[in-house]
């Protein structure tokens, strides 16, 4: 079985499919027992989801208080952004 260390380094091939089946059955095992480790890995899936929400949405667009902050300091500066 593995150590948390090793799940660590695992999870994120464990995740994307990765691991063969003997890495997973020891993943699997681990993560039954290890309550932190659940925590940890729950939270890399979230990651990704998120992740991959964001570069499915493509370039965020600016808010406009952060537009009009550019606007302005464009203006003081008298340079192009």
């Amino acid at each position: 079985m593995f150590r948390c260390s090793e799940v660590a380094e695992r999870a994120s091939r464990m995740i994307d499919g990765e691991l063969d089946f003997w890495q997973r059955a020891n993943m699997k095992l681990h993560l039954a027992l290890c309550r932190g480790c659940r925590a940890f890995m729950a939270q890399m899936r979230k990651t990704k989801e998120l992740t991959e929400l964001v570069g499915a949405a493509g370039d965020p667009v600016p808010s406009e208080d952060i537009q009009a902050a550019l606007a302005r300091r464009q203006r003081r500066s008298g340079k192009q952004i």
